[in-house]
């Protein structure tokens, strides 16, 4: 088994290219990098990103952009708008290039569009598509989240648009949390995922609280790896957590022990 972090964790606190040293010390070795800003999509801000990633021996598994600055607006009814989205966009599987990631976590379209629901959901399909080419173009495929403010809260939904889907290089990400906050089983989603799983975002949620680090809470781990493992599921886990999740940073690397303890 396989446990990585993501940069996230640790927003605002730290820049993201500071991140990289800190979670090289804390003895991760695959990550996620948050690129949390448009000025961070830029080129030559991956270039140096990437450097320091190399120096500090870290493998980039993917990329999460700052999504609700540009994606949902990827399928919005305004060309303009949509070509804007479409810029940011671009510049972000680049950068995923340049860091040398697989995948891009992604969001996709929010909960509400215009239109006929049929007609929409064609429309998202052949837009995915074309996104999913053009990631293509630069190795690496789009991981689609479930996330409980975007359309990807709803399996149901998710499945009609796969059921239209034609691209070979669209993916999934599961996220814990999330599917928690959407009240979906995770096998429901796995359904729709099944062997398209690449990500998992590992975290921990309770009552009155819908994100903790891995072990502060009530998921059944035993249980979870073994569901995945029954899917095939052969990839990382992702430590992603927010920053007022934890007090020390060693918490956090405390957290990934506690997931290896229960993989042996």
């Amino acid at each position: 088994m396989e446990i990585g972090v993501s940069t996230a964790c640790f927003y605002p606190e730290l820049l993201t290219e500071e991140t990289i040293e800190v979670i090289s010390g804390m003895g991760f070795e695959k990550i996620e990098v948050f690129l949390e800003t448009a000025s961070e999509y830029e080129p030559d801000y991956c270039e140096k990103l990437n450097e320091i990633v190399k120096k500090e021996g870290l493998e980039v598994y993917s990329v999460h952009s700052f999504a609700a600055q540009h994606e949902p607006f990827l399928f919005d009814k305004y060309r303009p708008r949509r070509e804007d989205a479409h810029k940011l966009f671009s510049k972000v599987v680049k950068g995923a290039g340049i860091l040398g990631a697989k995948h891009i976590t992604f969001h996709g379209p929010g909960r509400k569009w215009l239109g006929n629901e049929d007609v929409a959901v064609k429309e998202i399909a052949r837009t995915m598509d074309g996104l999913a080419a053009e990631a293509g173009e630069y190795g690496v495929s789009l991981a689609w989240e479930n996330v409980y403010w975007c359309l990807s809260h709803s399996p149901e939904l998710m499945e009609k648009i796969m059921g239209m889907i034609t691209s070979a290089n669209i993916n999934f990400t599961l996220d814990l949390k999330q599917a928690n906050r959407s009240g979906v089983d995770i096998e429901r989603y796995l359904e729709v995922m099944g062997n398209r799983l690449v990500n998992v975002h590992i975290n921990d949620y309770s009552l009155g609280n819908m994100c903790l680090l891995p072990g502060k809470g009530g998921v059944d781990y035993r249980a979870l790896f073994d569901i995945l493992e029954k899917t095939g599921y052969k990839g990382p886990y992702i430590i992603e957590v927010y920053r007022n999740n934890f007090f020390e940073y060693d918490e956090v690397s405390e957290a990934r022990d506690f997931l290896l303890s229960l993989s042996k």
